[in-house]
């Protein structure tokens, strides 16, 4: 699924994520392997995953995580009347995602365009990827996923409120007004010079690099693609704003060839994206250094 829907309220999961795993035994030369197991779709008998788990790995139905969230939603009293949700699942169920915006709150007043309330929620059964649910805001003209660079809005498995609704209801009910603080955030962004040079550089140390036997490298065609992109967002001026822009694009915007599992490479892109933003080192470059 890619297309953003139109819901009253908050909906359940789509059919293929309801499902319950089943762990099997790992055999090798007739012989079970000892604390190792498969997981299983049973609607499909399909293995989940081609590594087996280990024993402390007990995956359950991700209805239970959203029934959860949803409880959470609705206990915390945010308006829920006007939303758009996305699913984007990954082979079998192994690991999904999913987009909520929550039409209803925007903060235009602040940003000065049209920006509204999402949240990210992602879980798999497969290990690849730690329950999460994250808070941003939504910048309508291209769709960006503005990855939080100063207000930390997000949840993780580690959090016991992920499965206490009346816990989570009592954050979430937070982030309509937390989502102001960080819109406040872009206007100091927006009034940070940044050039097409500086905003190259920055690429070249800390996106487009990856490590190797020999030390770092630059993957030349990222930073390619960083300055094309920087291209598109020349109504934003040479700006600490724009630069954020080009960056939660990235993490947006997400293609591949054909057969890619789309879905997992978003999810890992916006991590990264979103841990990048949090560094000092981009918080200098866009005029939000302390």
């Amino acid at each position: 699924m890619s297309a953003f829907q139109n819901f009253d309220s908050m909906v359940s999961l789509p059919t293929e994520l309801d499902f319950n795993p089943v762990r099997e035994a790992v055999y090798r030369n007739g012989r079970v392997v000892p604390d190792q197991f498969w997981i299983v779709n049973p609607d499909t008998d399909e293995l989940i995953s081609d590594k087996p788990s280990g024993k402390n790995h007990n995956p359950v139905n991700y209805t239970h995580m959203w029934d959860s969230f949803r409880d959470g939603v609705n206990a915390s009293g945010i308006d829920t009347s006007n939303l758009q949700i996305k699913f984007n699942i990954a082979d079998q169920g192994a690991a999904f995602s999913a987009e909520i915006i929550f039409k209803n709150y925007d903060y235009e007043r602040i940003v000065g365009e049209a920006t509204q309330m999402k949240m990210h929620i992602v879980d798999s059964h497969d290990q690849s990827f730690r329950r999460d649910i994250r808070c941003m805001l939504m910048r309508l003209a291209c769709t960006n996923g503005m990855v939080t660079v100063g207000e930390h809005l997000t949840i993780k498995q580690k959090h016991t409120m992920l499965s206490d609704p009346e816990k989570l209801g009592a954050v979430v009910a937070e982030y309509p007004s937390r989502l102001e603080d960080e819109a406040e955030l872009y206007k100091l962004m927006m009034r940070t010079p940044v050039s097409k040079d500086t905003a190259i550089d920055f690429c070249r140390s800390h996106v487009a690099t990856y490590k190797v036997a020999s030390g770092i490298k630059v993957n030349e065609k990222t930073v390619e693609e960083f300055a094309r992109i920087w291209n598109q967002y020349s109504p934003l001026g040479d700006t600490g704003y724009r630069l954020y822009n080009v960056m939660t694009h990235i993490g947006t915007h997400v293609t591949g060839r054909e057969g890619t599992d789309l879905a997992r490479k978003q999810i890992r892109i916006e991590d990264r994206v979103a841990e990048i933003v949090q560094r000092p080192a981009f918080k200098r470059v866009v005029g939000l250094a302390a």
